[in-house]
């Protein structure tokens, strides 16, 4: 699979909810790194960062607006969609780096968004970020 393979999979199990698939995709020791926050570091560490932040989600739409393959590295321009289980919806524009390492596994995914825009849309949505 290209690295841009990976990374649309990624994405397409995290919209359709399979976790498992998705951390399937990801290096043991991945970095997942939310700019404006502090990097949460190995694939467990993540398992816990995700299902905290998930348990007020019921379902995600994160759209590709654009995305861009240079070996190794894959850029995305996304806006992430998200509806919560109180019914609500909030959505957040993003661009998000993927790095891959050797065996083709996410080893590093930087995320980088405004944090107001993340805090005012999920407050307006009900919903503590």
């Amino acid at each position: 699979m290209t690295a841009q393979a990976t990374v649309e999979a990624f994405i397409d199990h995290w919209n359709s909810g399979d976790m498992e698939a998705m951390y399937d995709l990801c290096a043991d020791n991945v970095v997942w790194h939310n700019i404006p926050m502090d990097p949460i570091v190995g694939k467990a560490a993540m398992r816990e960062a995700v299902a905290g932040f998930m348990a007020n989600v019921d379902s995600c739409a994160w759209i590709t607006h654009a995305i861009a393959a240079n070996g190794a590295t894959v850029l995305t321009e996304r806006t992430d969609n998200f509806t919560f289980t109180n019914g609500n919806s909030a959505g957040i524009r993003v661009m998000g780096t993927f790095e891959l390492d050797r065996d083709g596994k996410i080893a590093h995914w930087r995320d980088y968004f405004d944090m107001a825009e993340f805090q005012t849309s999920f407050a307006a949505a009900g919903v503590a970020p």
